[in-house]
């Protein structure tokens, strides 16, 4: 997978994970896990957000993923 363009303009702390088809936006926890906020199906262009005080857009032609929060 190449690397993407990535525009964070969340004030929140977390990770991206990746595999071949998914990115993973964690958010890391006091006991050592890992939250999901958001998942995007790069095959299927599918994006799934889990936290609603988070916004994730993703445009997997231009590989460019895009992070906000919700005022």
């Amino acid at each position: 997978m190449t690397e993407w363009k990535i525009n964070n303009h969340s004030k929140r702390q977390f990770a991206i994970q990746r595999n071949d088809h998914e990115i993973s936006i964690v958010e890391p926890q006091n006991n050592g896990s890992f939250k999901i906020l958001a998942e995007i199906d790069t095959h299927n262009q599918i994006t799934n957000v889990h936290d609603p005080l988070l916004y994730v857009s993703a445009d997997t032609n231009n590989e460019e993923l895009n992070i906000f929060d919700h005022s």
